[in-house]
């Protein structure tokens, strides 16, 4: 997953679940840009995992 924010790329890791809440929290307020990379090899992945991934895991 990558988070663009005031110009800036961040690249994470993120369960599927998480990625889901947190579009549909950036849908509603509109406070960042998401792209997914669906489909990736393995070694290409970040190691850094969503921070405070926990809380997107809720509804």
């Amino acid at each position: 997953m990558r988070i663009w924010l005031g110009g800036m790329a961040f690249d994470y890791r993120a369960g599927v679940a998480a990625a889901y809440n947190l579009i549909r929290d950036c849908q509603r307020k509109r406070w960042c840009a998401i792209e997914l990379m669906l489909h990736t090899v393995e070694e290409c992945l970040p190691e850094t995992r969503l921070p405070n991934e926990r809380l997107f895991l809720g509804a």
